[in-house]
């Protein structure tokens, strides 16, 4: 695909659309589910790959940014928005990192057994100040309600799926935005190890925040 696009045998839509198609099809024949921390064990795959078109959505009010997110929510005025932040010490960018260069196909260089490209985009909010990062975002999003995500793996055996911001210091942010619910719901968490997670759950807080 990027070899044909400079002799303009492809739009910018269609070429984008053949990359979003390409990224629904690598995850199907992914090692593992939901993340690429190591992304295939076999040298061969053994179903053909087939490519499936997405079906787009045709919208003028979508709009897709690519910054941090605690620059942004100033700049942005909404409805609803909904969090949905990283819960531990693992770094979205060395789990993804095999969508990031499909797309950008910017070939990088790598390292290590996993063959991962070096270190970026690493988040606060996979360390130990990511309370004090959370709420910085919440006292700028301008919103009339923030539902947020997270779960209770603060008791994992492994030291980087143990949650790095408190159900407590979540719900406290919140509530100086305004009236605060907390829902939360049995989970079964996926993972690739024999890490235990004894009554895992995942938590929804939905504020209504107070613009008085």
């Amino acid at each position: 695909m990027k070899c044909r696009r400079p002799k303009n045998k492809l739009t910018n839509r269609e070429y984008y659309m053949l990359i979003a198609s390409l990224l629904y099809t690598v995850d199907k024949i992914a090692n593992t589910v939901g993340h690429y921390d190591a992304y295939f064990k076999k040298d061969h795959i053994d179903d053909d790959f087939f490519m499936k078109p997405i079906d787009p959505i045709n919208s003028d009010e979508i709009s897709i940014f690519r910054e941090d997110v605690n620059l942004l929510a100033k700049k942005l005025k909404a409805d609803v928005v909904y969090i949905d932040p990283p819960y531990n010490s693992r770094q979205y960018s060395r789990f993804y990192h095999v969508l990031e260069t499909l797309t950008k196909w910017d070939k990088p260089k790598l390292y290590g057994v996993a063959l991962k490209p070096g270190p970026e985009n690493m988040s606060d909010y996979c360390r130990t100040n990511a309370k004090y990062k959370f709420a910085e975002l919440i006292k700028d999003i301008n919103a009339r309600y923030l539902v947020v995500s997270y779960n209770n793996t603060y008791d994992s055996k492994s030291n980087s799926s143990r949650n790095k911001i408190t159900l407590r210091e979540i719900e406290k942010v919140l509530q100086m935005r305004g009236k605060t619910k907390v829902f939360e719901k049995n989970y079964r968490h996926f993972n690739t190890g024999n890490t235990n997670f004894n009554n895992h759950k995942e938590y929804l807080f939905v504020t209504k925040v107070n613009h008085e």
